[in-house]
């Protein structure tokens, strides 16, 4: 589909030997419908779990060690190159009996191993593999074509894996195709041009070979097709700005849906409403509120008028409880009696958080309608893509609470 002028072709990683990494993985095959009475629902399959990391890079990352496993990854690039599923990058707080507000050396930390799922028929295995991405990345926008995982923005470290603790993250403008090179046993990455800004948590979606991303107050374009022209702003939706928004192509549009927004005065909204951007009339138009605010949750398209969405976060009381402990945290002296007092009431609703959103949404694009559509078969997940594998969606790792991730990957046929 496309072909550049500007090229550029990164080898990542070591050969494969063509064997599949089974230690520590769950058996895959579980199987389940999850569509309430009246209700198609969908076929969930259990493929198993995201492999272990393996870069030994901090001595309080206990890689190698007999009973380190995945903890799962949020925000990982996730994507599909042929028969190939690719999960890389991710975030995660990997220290023993650490987490996001306990006493900890590295804090969020940054991942640049690779890993690739071979699908031959039913059969789903993990390829025993020692890759790498250039950069420790999270929490791009991820759509997959038939040249590759398509990989816009992000955030994360330059050069390698580290904690915010160590230095803040970065956000990204990078843009590029990730493809799986079977031959050499290898991913290769072929650069486009940068994002006008860096974005992370941004959605994105292709119609008619053009790729749309929304982040923020901004709404922008790439022609796949002709990327030496670079990236087109074009009007934004006719709501307010909004980040960990969900974005989908459908029927001829790119919808972007939810999302949440802090305002001037520290408070926070969850939004329900979702727009249609239809490039054959440049414009958008509002579409019907979803029943629930699902930010930071995955939207997958489904036949040729369907968009499901699952996972995401709802609950805006225990949002702003947490926010308003953390603000009278941050306002404190750190180590105080008063700074103690508050993390430990933030500490204490992440222990005891019930999890994301169970229920998943059909929407209509033809009938401008949403109804439920069963429930998610696991621990619902918020911050990791939606990944179509010819038609099937694929939900790899993500986050299934404050500082808490799942190893865990679903396929489902709608």
């Amino acid at each position: 589909m496309t072909q550049l002028s500007r090229r550029r072709t990164l080898a990542l990683g070591a050969a494969a030997t063509g064997a599949a990494w089974a230690a520590g993985t769950v058996p895959a095959g579980a199987t389940g419908t999850t569509g309430a009475a009246g209700e198609r629902g969908a076929s969930w399959t259990q493929l198993a779990d995201v492999p272990p990391n393996t870069t030994d890079w901090h001595e309080a990352v206990p890689v190698g060690e007999p009973y380190w496993g995945q903890p799962g990854l949020a925000g990982p690039i996730a994507g599909t190159h042929g028969d190939h599923l690719i999960v890389a990058g991710g975030a995660n707080f990997p220290e023993p009996a650490r987490t996001a507000t306990r006493t900890n050396t590295l804090g969020k930390v940054y991942w640049t191993d690779a890993f690739v799922l071979r699908r031959d028929g039913d059969d789903h295995r993990w390829l025993d593999t020692d890759l790498r991405l250039p950069d420790a990345v999270g929490y791009a926008a991820t759509v997959s074509t038939d040249d590759g995982m398509l990989v816009i923005g992000g955030e994360g470290f330059r050069g390698g894996p580290a904690g915010t603790a160590q230095r803040p993250a970065e956000k990204f403008a990078d843009v590029y195709y990730l493809r799986w090179n079977a031959g050499r046993g290898t991913l290769e990455r072929e650069d486009l041009p940068d994002l006008p800004r860096p974005m992370s948590y941004a959605v994105a979606g292709i119609v008619d070979d053009v790729v749309y991303v929304a982040e923020g107050a901004d709404f922008v374009a790439l022609d796949l097709d002709r990327p030496d022209r670079g990236w087109t702003a074009l009007p934004t939706w006719p709501g307010d700005p909004r980040t960990v928004a969900v974005g989908a192509a459908q029927d001829g549009r790119f919808y972007v849906m939810s999302g949440r927004a802090q305002h001037a005065d520290k408070s926070w909204t969850f939004y329900r409403d979702a727009y249609a951007y239809e490039p054959r009339r440049h414009g958008w138009r509002r579409v019907a509120d979803l029943p629930w605010c699902v930010t930071a949750g995955l939207a997958h398209a489904v036949g040729r008028t369907g968009i499901v969405v699952a996972g995401g976060d709802k609950d805006i009381d225990r949002w702003n409880l947490i926010e308003h402990h953390v603000a009278l945290r941050n306002a404190a002296a750190p180590g105080s009696e008063e700074w103690n007092r508050h993390n430990d009431v933030v500490t204490w609703i992440y222990d005891h958080h019930t999890g994301f959103n169970v229920e998943v949404l059909r929407y209509d694009t033809r009938r401008d309608r949403w109804q439920p559509d069963g429930f998610f078969p696991g621990p619902p997940p918020a911050t990791t893509p939606a990944v179509d594998w010819d038609g099937d969606l694929v939900v790899a790792s993500g986050e299934i609470g404050p500082g808490i991730r799942t190893p865990r990957v679903w396929k489902a046929r709608f």
